[in-house]
């Protein structure tokens, strides 16, 4: 007989935890709760499930920190389960996804689930986000899906490619130029993409987020000043919002140019999907002359946590080196996050 998949289920908060109060919903349930309450004691066959309540917040004010409890919490329990299955807010969910960036040389299965409903609401989607993210776990595990994985509406994403699309449905991930990784119906997983994440060495953590950048999202009349008052911020690094494939307007362009050699700038796209390509267009090609970093066809929550993770990991460069640095990490695919577009390093 299959020895059964063990899985160890940390709780961190969100909707999926919550409970009514009388200032609004709110993180209030253990995850043994939640399960108790969402799949009434039924569970797929050939598991066995372990409860662990890590901390219980909404996802809105979760920080760096709380990815490095949670990164460290897999770690510290790697070799006694098989598969880490992570209770979460949805607002911020993505962002967490991308802790993939920290846990190098994960060789098992780490999925994210939570709800836009909570359990006592009639058309709540808890117990099928449960159920769904139970039996992906499952047959991950099986099937060797290594990695870092968000389970929602009966999908799996690859983690660093999940956003969150819609404030309100139910269906509120999307995989960001990525295929989905597979579909759950009832018991059964179909597999639609295997990612080409490699897996070097054994586990460690790599969790030194610098958390000193600023995002800033381009519009019509935005003023190039705007650059004087990030640097005398004290930031290492910018990311910038551009318009479709990476057009800004040319006064910010000229601004950029005078910084991006000491101060890496990476830009990426305001719509979610298509990414950014400084080649099509003149206006992008001046903006690629300027010696910006293109985020490519990242995700934007993937962009944000990635440049922290590589700074954290550069925090004694600075200057020219600091940004030559920034280029090839922010380039070099770790986890299936990016399909370069072109080399720059």
């Amino acid at each position: 007989m299959n020895e059964p998949v063990r899985i160890l289920v940390v709780g961190v908060g969100g909707t999926i935890a919550s409970v009514k109060t009388s200032r609004g919903i709110a993180p209030g349930m253990s995850v043994e709760e939640i399960f108790r309450k969402a799949l009434r004691g039924k569970l797929p066959g050939n598991l066995k499930v372990d409860f662990l309540d890590l901390m219980r917040v909404d996802s809105s004010l979760m920080y760096p920190e709380d990815w490095v409890r949670i990164a460290s919490t897999i770690f510290e329990n790697y070799w006694s389960y098989d598969v880490f299955l992570i209770l979460h807010g949805t607002d911020t969910m993505s962002y967490t996804a991308a802790l993939a960036f920290s846990l190098r040389g994960l060789d098992k299965p780490v999925v994210l689930t939570g709800s836009m409903k909570i359990s006592d609401d009639i058309d709540s989607d808890v117990p099928r986000n449960l159920w769904d993210s139970l039996i992906f776990s499952r047959e991950a595990f099986k099937l060797n899906l290594s990695g870092v994985y968000v389970v929602f509406h009966g999908k799996a994403i690859l983690g660093v490619r999940a956003s969150k699309v819609s404030s309100i449905d139910l269906d509120a991930f999307a995989s960001v130029n990525y295929p989905y990784i597979a579909y759950i119906q009832g018991e059964n997983v179909i597999v639609n993409h295997i990612p080409s994440r490699r897996v070097e060495g054994s586990l460690k953590l790599e969790t030194s987020f610098d958390d000193s950048i600023v995002v800033v999202k381009a519009f019509p009349g935005i003023k190039a000043s705007i650059v004087e008052s990030i640097l005398s911020a004290g930031v290492r690094g910018i990311i910038i919002e551009s318009f479709g494939l990476g057009g800004l307007p040319e006064w910010l362009i000229v601004k950029l140019s005078e910084i991006s050699d000491r101060l890496p700038v990476v830009i990426t796209s305001q719509p979610i999907y298509g990414g950014v390509d400084l080649r099509k267009y003149e206006v992008g090609l001046k903006l690629l002359e300027s010696g910006v970093i293109p985020a490519c066809d990242m995700s934007k929550e993937a962009t944000i946590v990635k440049l922290m993770w590589v700074l954290g990991k550069l925090r004694e460069l600075s200057g020219k080196e600091l940004v030559s640095s920034v280029r090839k990490e922010i380039l070099k695919n770790y986890e299936d996050e990016i399909t370069p577009c072109y080399d720059l390093t």
